[in-house]
């Protein structure tokens, strides 16, 4: 799904481009960025985590035990990384809308907007992960004795 998001932002990059309009021009940089994070993360999502899977498997085959506490452990830490990332992208989405309302030129309201959805973006992303961790969380604490 983030790499087909990603390829019609992409394709949306593009008419931003032929467009005359400041405020949409603002918008592409942190366009790029949301580019970056949906086919960067969706390619690592299909393409890199199967060898993640792969080599934890092998743990597991290795030491149950062991495997189990070890990704228990990594989890935690996760978790933990996640709070603290929803904290900061709400803030910057606060800052961005401050900024919104102090700047006057088009375009830097534009790269305001474009931040908005940036951080936003982030926000929901790492939402939904974090949500997924925390159900892999909850199944890895009723394994562990």
């Amino acid at each position: 799904i983030m790499l087909g998001i990603g390829i019609l932002l992409a394709i949306g990059s593009i008419g931003i481009l032929k467009n005359n309009n400041e405020i949409l021009r603002g918008t592409l940089l942190p366009l790029g960025l949301i580019l970056i994070v949906f086919l960067g993360y969706g390619s690592y999502q299909t393409f890199w985590r199967q060898s993640y899977l792969t080599k934890v498997t092998t743990v597991y085959k290795e030491n149950p035990k062991n495997a189990i506490q070890q990704e228990y452990e990594k989890a935690l830490k996760d978790a933990k990384t996640y709070k603290l990332l929803k904290t900061a992208w709400t803030i910057l989405i606060v800052i961005s809308v401050i900024a919104y309302s102090i700047f006057s030129k088009d375009y830097y309201k534009g790269i305001a907007i474009g931040l908005i959805g940036l951080f936003l973006t982030t926000l929901i992303v790492d939402s939904l992960l974090h949500y997924r961790l925390e159900t892999y969380l909850k199944g890895l604490s009723e394994i562990i004795p």
